[in-house]
């Protein structure tokens, strides 16, 4: 470990007057690996960074921007981007655009909270169109969809729940003529983003101290003592809007597991794209989503350079031109990757994530240094 900072452990007083340490003395706040600072110095390993910069619009940076920019070496360590994109449910494509009037089908965004649905759907309605169904409905029915007809955060539910919870725009959608495209996130810094903003998910947490917190701490206990109540892990309650749904998850890990398990289970084609795919090689991941519904991809690559999350929905507030070159420098780095957890919240993850999610989109497991 180059750096790891943890939080200053506090005390409380008990019944009999005894002080009482709390277990606040291992919540980590910054992590880098060695590999961080001896890479990212490097400005000869940024080269296929900067190129991608370039492609983007963003030329000449200055000394301290591109200081701040990641190593490939390091985006390679974090995510494996040896190979073509990581994209789940690839096998499907033939089935889906073999189905039904080419011309009747759609690709249609979804994906947990805090994913980067919006960013894959801006990506998408920039750069891919069905030909076929501007050729029988007109030029501005290009065939992307902002979400799938039953909300892009619920999940899948089954045929009959798919079929019949639509969105206002989408009652006419059948729903088998949409493709899914799935975002998903690396877990650990999903649940930091759970932590800023976290839509209708409800737990027992402070955001300020600790939190993502999968196990309850001493704090958390006297904090939340009803909602901790005997529990052994801090459970998550999700009310989504619109759907009449509600689920109870035992963790956040717990959430991303089943969350996404609807969706790798589900008998019908979707693909399940991974956001650092979207950041790290976004022509690549686009080009492979476009075709499998049966589009086509346009003439020229169009960037998403500003924030993917826009309006009276957007959370926080960055710099509208900075937003993809910000995205490049926050993900490129493990720096935060583990901020505001426990070596316990960080075992039990390792122990709780799905095994198959996490290997298959490359995702690693906290470092043992951490864990001990």
């Amino acid at each position: 470990i180059d750096s790891m900072v943890v939080g200053e452990g506090s005390t409380t007083t008990t019944a009999n007057g005894e002080a009482a340490a709390r277990s606040t003395s291992h919540i980590i706040t910054t992590y880098e690996s060695s590999s961080s600072t001896e890479n990212d110095t490097d400005n000869n390993d940024k080269g296929p960074l900067l190129d991608l910069l370039k492609e983007a619009g963003f030329h000449d940076l200055d000394d301290d921007t591109l200081s701040r920019l990641p190593s490939w070496s390091k985006v390679n360590e974090l995510y494996g981007m040896e190979g073509p994109p990581k994209i789940y449910g690839l096998e499907q494509c033939p089935n889906f655009r073999h189905f039904s009037d080419p011309a009747d089908h759609f690709v249609g965004v979804a994906g947990a909270f805090n994913s980067g649905t919006n960013l894959l759907a801006e990506l998408l309605i920039a750069n891919c169109h069905n030909k076929d169904r501007m050729s029988k409905y007109g030029s501005f029915n290009a065939g992307i969809r902002w979400q799938v007809p039953w909300g892009k955060h619920n999940p899948p539910g089954d045929y009959e729940f798919r079929q019949s919870h639509k969105t206002a725009k989408d009652k006419n959608v059948d729903a088998n003529n949409i493709l899914p495209a799935v975002t998903i996130r690396d877990p650990f810094g999903w649940m930091g983003s759970m932590c800023r903003h976290h839509y209708t998910a409800t737990w027992p947490h402070d955001e300020h101290r600790h939190c993502p917190n999968l196990l309850p701490d001493d704090q958390d206990r006297s904090q939340f003592r009803l909602r901790l109540y005997r529990k052994e892990t801090v459970p998550v309650k999700v009310k989504y809007v619109g759907a009449d749904i509600v689920r109870y998850h035992d963790s956040l890990a717990h959430f991303w597991n089943e969350w996404y398990k609807e969706y790798v289970d589900a008998d019908f084609p979707r693909l399940i794209v991974r956001y650092e795919d979207l950041v790290f090689r976004p022509k690549e991941t686009i080009t492979q989503v476009c075709e499998c519904f049966g589009g086509t991809l346009k003439s020229r690559f169009q960037y998403v350079v500003d924030t993917a999350k826009k309006g009276e929905n957007a959370h926080g507030a960055m710099n509208l031109r900075t937003g993809y070159l910000e995205a490049i420098i926050r993900y490129g780095t493990d720096k935060n990757r583990y901020s505001g957890m426990t070596k316990e919240d960080l075992v039990y993850a390792k122990d709780k994530l799905s095994r198959h999610l996490m290997d298959f989109f490359g995702y690693r497991d906290p470092p043992d240094e951490l864990m001990q």
